[in-house]
């Protein structure tokens, strides 16, 4: 197996890696988020990030993905390591995926949007959650408070719904 996928507990994961910006606004904090336009996820507002590309690092790889995705180019010593979570879908076993979890601090820069997504910031206070995967508010808002993340999320047979998370 290559090193784009990580075996956990005897069970296949894609290695991904999410990263989230944050700046800081006249009304409070924002973190950017972006409405996804093409592949999984289609249609909802995620993180920046993706998979890891043959041997690249996870930190290596969160720097690739949010400047493909937002214009945004950040030096690897800007990236604060957050923590790591783990999705697995029953249903669709080939949806199964192990994050590398970070932060960064974006300033002042302006996020372009590129074909796969549609980045916005949004106020930490303000996150649209109807409209990301649902697991998101068991284990973001921790993130958003600055706690390092270690979460296994199970969706349910729906592919949609959670059934079991697990955070600690």
């Amino acid at each position: 197996m290559s090193r784009e996928w990580a075996t956990i507990d005897g069970t296949a994961y894609r290695r991904v890696v999410l990263c989230f910006l944050f700046r800081p606004s006249p009304t409070g904090r924002e973190v950017l988020l972006g409405l996804k336009r093409t592949g999984f996820g289609t249609g909802r507002v995620v993180a920046l990030g993706g998979k890891v590309d043959g041997d690249e690092s996870d930190l290596d790889s969160a720097v690739r993905e949010v400047e493909e995705e937002s214009g945004i180019v950040l030096p690897p010593s800007g990236l604060r390591y957050a923590g790591r979570i783990s999705w697995s879908f029953p249903a669709r076993p080939g949806w199964n995926m192990q994050s590398a979890l970070f932060t960064a601090e974006a300033g002042r820069s302006v996020p372009v949007p590129c074909e796969e997504i549609e980045p916005r910031w949004y106020p930490v206070d303000a996150i649209p959650w109807a409209a990301m995967w649902k697991d998101a508010p068991h284990w973001l808002p921790q993130l958003l408070a600055g706690t390092r993340i270690d979460a296994h999320i199970e969706m349910a047979a729906d592919n949609d719904g959670v059934a079991r998370a697990t955070i600690s």
